[in-house]
């Protein structure tokens, strides 16, 4: 039983990587199957398809928690985008799937948002604790969203500097401006608040 579990983690692993890398389109099962040292036929007694091990490869690790009792605060809200930035990092290669082929397989981009912002009201709860009043659910899906890709693009940046940029952008710190862009605005300056 844990030789097939660890081939069925496997098998996730590497077809994550594939995905991330080629996309949905470009991978084939037999690819997969090389990477991992084992059979089409052995990748069909853990799943049934490549849309089945494509699904899997997305669901994400970790979910965003902050504490709900503490007092409102620009610690809180810097510890909500710790935890969001570490949600990010931690699962880089499925949001580059889900960024690179929701367009495509709109079933992928309700299951990720299922499991990952629907989390009851938490969500909710904390932004109407920030704004003072009743905040609309398709403001929460703008924050969820801006704040979520500006986290994604600045790690993929991050990234992409190590291989092909010259010139190096330093993002030390990053949970902090990003909450102090959120907190302060374009200013980013707490005296203007």
């Amino acid at each position: 039983m844990e030789y097939l579990r660890d081939t069925k983690e496997k098998i996730i692993k590497e077809a994550r990587r594939l995905f991330a890398e080629r996309g949905y389109s470009a991978t084939t099962t037999a690819e997969i199957a090389r990477r991992v040292g084992v059979t089409d036929a052995a990748l069909y007694k853990h799943f049934k398809g490549k849309k089945d091990i494509f699904l899997a490869c997305v669901t994400p690790s970790a979910t965003v928690r902050v504490d709900m009792d503490a007092e409102l605060s620009p610690e809180l809200l810097r510890d909500l985008i710790r935890e969001r930035v570490e949600l990010v990092r931690g699962n880089l290669e499925n949001f580059n799937i889900l960024f690179r082929e929701s367009p495509y397989h709109p079933e992928l981009a309700r299951m990720f948002w299922s499991q990952l912002y629907t989390q009851g009201k938490y969500m909710e709860d904390l932004l109407n604790k920030f704004s003072n009043k009743d905040v609309s659910s398709d403001r929460i899906l703008m924050y969820e969203l801006a704040i979520t890709s500006a986290i994604w693009f600045i790690l993929n940046y991050e990234k992409l500097q190590e291989d092909v940029i010259p010139k190096k952008v330093a993002f030390e710190d990053i949970e902090e401006k990003i909450a102090d862009f959120v907190l302060y605005g374009m200013l980013g300056d707490k005296k203007h608040r």
